[in-house]
């Protein structure tokens, strides 16, 4: 190959590389966005360790192969988040607050903060509810205004 033909192959592969980089990059503000959205609207008024815990959650829904693989799978999956659906996205923010979870997003992504506050649970409520799964699960803790648990394990015959 002619050094011509290196150097375009080089220009081409850095801009392929590029691309990738800024791709990447997008995807990961995406997913910070959604991380945000859930713990602004599912624990502002819970303080750093209730975020944590809807964050726990949703961090281990996406490792587990029930849920989907991304944040905003997980979080946009169909009837799982009420925020989702019950028109609280319409209504003005609270800036401070969605800074705070902001922030709190961004330290969790990089692994600044480690979420493990839960048990290992995939499913949370509010204490003020008590939805008929709950019944068949196993609750791990109590955060804030929130209980959260985890499926049973499966019983041998």
């Amino acid at each position: 190959m002619s050094q011509g033909g290196v150097l375009l192959l080089m220009l081409a592969l850095s801009a392929q590389s590029q691309h990738d980089v800024k791709v990447e990059q997008a995807h990961e503000q995406v997913e910070r966005y959604c991380l945000t959205q859930a713990l602004y609207y599912e624990a502002r008024g819970e303080g750093e360790r209730g975020q944590l815990a809807v964050a726990d959650v949703i961090l281990q829904r996406q490792r587990n192969k029930h849920h989907p693989d991304t944040i905003c799978g997980v979080v946009y999956q169909p009837y799982q988040f009420s925020f989702v659906m019950d028109g609280s996205t319409l209504k003005e923010i609270d800036i401070e607050a969605w800074n705070k979870a902001d922030d709190l997003s961004g330290r969790i992504l990089r692994g600044e903060v480690k979420t493990s506050v839960t048990g290992r649970a995939l499913f949370y409520h509010a204490k003020s509810v008590q939805p008929e799964w709950a019944d068949e699960m196993v609750k791990t803790t109590e955060i804030g205004n929130h209980i959260f648990y985890r499926r049973a394990p499966k019983r041998s015959s």
